[in-house]
């Protein structure tokens, strides 16, 4: 796959709007906007207003338009080839892949779409080899979801080993040192992008009975368990290496790691402080 450039997008092989192209953005319409929204809302016997209900999206329109120019007919006749080879109806849904500067956290991003309509009426340009196409996407799911998938790892401290005890030989007076202070827990610090709240997939290896604590919003979740195990956040599951589900082991008190848009601060606790606990974090920033 390749990446794109900014100001760029691709669909089914055809990239719109790189530099010299034949086939240019003019205008994107429903990538930022909200889908219609389905209201719960139930209307009131003899009362003004409405009972709330849940608010659930509709699909999401995405409207394309394109220029079209070549500076030879055969050029032309080309690019306006791989635009109706592109948007042919009919078809599963494919990504629509873009990368437009501030939209998406400046990063490249797809919506899985398929071609509704097509619009390209024939005007005194099009002898001149320029036309402009406008094409209507549509996509079942509204989501808009990072390319890549976003990664941070934690680790729970670690103290130093026993730096002192009885050495032999040893002479009157004994002086046994013991083990040093504990360190400061590491704190792992990330910014999620993603305007829809993130549920990542964890992956906690050589913990004892850990608990995950993010001190940006006071929430923790922890499990009594030890060894590696993977917290499934979006399916609210805990699943040892083995396959067996722990979920039943959570800790009281817990609550199912999600992080919303803005700055994470996160720390990983384990009983064990002599060996390092990791939990790895991965997700897919996801817009609305």
């Amino acid at each position: 796959m390749i990446a794109l450039e900014r100001w760029t997008c691709e669909y089914d092989g055809l990239i719109m709007g790189a530099d010299g192209a034949p086939v240019q953005i003019r205008e994107v319409d429903g990538l930022l906007s909200l889908p219609d929204m389905r209201s719960g809302d139930l209307e009131l016997v003899q009362r003004h207003g409405l009972w709330p209900g849940d608010d659930y999206m509709n699909g999401r329109t995405v409207t394309l338009t394109l220029g079209v120019h070549g500076e030879t007919l055969e050029e032309f006749t080309g690019a306006l080839g791989a635009v109706q080879a592109a948007f042919c109806p009919g078809r599963k849904e494919k990504p629509l892949r873009f990368r437009f500067p501030g939209l998406t956290a400046d990063r490249e991003a797809f919506v899985s779409v398929r071609p509704r309509k097509r619009s390209a009426p024939l005007s005194v340009s099009f002898a001149a080899r320029s036309c402009e196409v406008v094409v209507e996407l549509f996509a079942t799911d509204p989501l808009i979801y990072g390319v890549d998938r976003r990664e941070v790892e934690v680790k729970s401290l670690v103290r130093p080993p026993l730096d002192g005890g009885l050495k032999l030989p040893a002479r009157m007076p004994w002086h046994i040192k013991g083990s040093s202070a504990a360190p400061p827990d590491p704190v792992t610090s990330f910014m999620q992008c993603g305007a829809v709240p993130a549920r990542p997939e964890i992956h906690v290896m050589n913990a004892a009975s850990p608990t995950l604590f993010d001190d940006a919003t006071g929430w923790r979740f922890g499990v009594h368990y030890d060894g590696d195990f993977v917290i499934d956040s979006a399916a609210q599951t805990v699943t040892a290496i083995g396959g067996a589900d722990i979920t039943g082991l959570i800790k009281e008190g817990s609550v199912w790691p999600e992080y919303g848009f803005g700055k994470h601060l996160l720390r990983l606790v384990s009983r064990n402080q002599f060996t390092a606990a990791v939990a790895a974090f991965s997700w897919a920033d996801r817009w609305l």
